[in-house]
């Protein structure tokens, strides 16, 4: 059997799990994907009815009352379990069909095996002297950027130096010589390594 929902009632507590179960047994009711539901709905919704009522009592504090309120809340947790394996037989690896059931998707799609360069970078000369500004826009799946300086010809690769290591999508350059013209040029740093590298961008530090 194809995984492609999970139950998703992990870490909720009593009000998490109403809140949960009454949403998908609205999903799932009269939802001609799943016309035979194990457990039945109404019989999870009587189970979900029960906990309402036992979690006002419980306000009571009281130890029975308490009691009673955690052990109908195990019970809900379980239903929604079976529940899950149900519609997860039942959609037979249908995502669309299997999600009309109201259940989270089980996981994210992968990430992608390839990382995009960075786009619009561009350079300004920054209000302190000896720096410059980077601005570019954000790849997916990048978890940090590098940022590659160049002071002499840009068509000469001995010449690259990496100067930073950031996360966010934009960077000053500090210590450089004012007036002096650099070339510029970030990749993303993913999962999978180092993407490729932007168009070069030059610019004088101011």
């Amino acid at each position: 059997m194809m995984k492609l929902i999970k139950a998703g009632t992990t870490g909720l507590n009593a009000d998490g799990l109403i809140a949960k179960s009454e949403f998908v047994e609205g999903k799932m009711t009269a939802n001609v994907n799943f016309t035979t539901p194990n457990p039945t709905i109404i019989a999870v919704t009587a189970k979900r009815e029960a906990l309402v009522k036992a979690v006002a009592q419980a306000e009571s504090r009281a130890t029975a009352d308490i009691a009673v309120r955690n052990a109908l809340a195990t019970e809900l947790r379980i239903m929604l379990v079976n529940l899950a394996r149900y519609v997860n037989n039942v959609a037979g690896g249908d995502v669309d069909k299997a999600v009309s059931s109201g259940f989270d998707l089980a996981k994210k799609p992968e990430p992608s095996t390839s990382l995009a360069p960075p786009s619009k970078l561009e350079v300004r000369a920054s209000a302190f002297e000896g720096s410059v500004d980077l601005t570019w826009k954000g790849v997916e799946d990048a978890r940090m950027y590098q940022v590659y300086i160049n002071a002499g010809d840009a068509s000469d690769p001995t010449k690259w130096t990496m100067t930073m290591v950031c996360s966010r999508t934009k960077a000053r350059i500090a210590d450089l010589v004012p007036g002096q013209f650099y070339s510029f040029r970030v990749t993303a740093l993913g999962r999978i390594g180092e993407g490729p590298a932007s168009d070069v961008v030059g610019g004088r530090a101011a």
